[in-house]
């Protein structure tokens, strides 16, 4: 990783990502720690993709699921991680939903292969 790449992590790590997370919290009263694995991250052009194509997509989800105060409430009892890993082919491709984490990782580069708000709002729907 570049000093190009270590700016933008540590622009995520200071800035976007606790805005998000807080913003996500917000819309249903709790808190959600976002956990990303950056030793998958090593390029530029992914670690770009984790502010919009990633915690974007996430907090779209969460606002939409928190439409109502038993989704609110079912939330601020389950959702408590969002886990982001990059892959190198989407082989390994997951969205997972478990024990409070949200699992998420695809090749962040291949706009084919990424998640949309719609997939991520129905994997934590299903599991809540």
């Amino acid at each position: 990783m570049g000093l190009e790449e270590k700016r933008m992590k540590q622009h995520l790590e200071t800035e976007v990502i606790p805005t998000v997370s807080t913003e996500m919290g917000g819309c249903y009263g709790g808190e959600v720690s976002v956990d990303v694995d950056w030793e998958t991250f090593t390029a530029k052009d992914s670690i770009q993709e984790i502010e919009h194509q990633v915690l974007g997509r996430v907090a779209e989800a969460v606002r939409e699921l928190c439409s109502d105060d038993l989704a609110r409430e079912a939330m601020q009892e389950s959702f408590k991680t969002v886990y982001i890993k990059n892959l190198e082919n989407t082989d390994d491709r997951k969205l997972e939903f478990a024990d409070g984490k949200l699992t998420l990782q695809t090749t962040w580069t291949d706009f084919g292969s990424i998640f949309t708000p719609g997939d991520i709002r129905g994997k934590i729907e299903e599991g809540l």
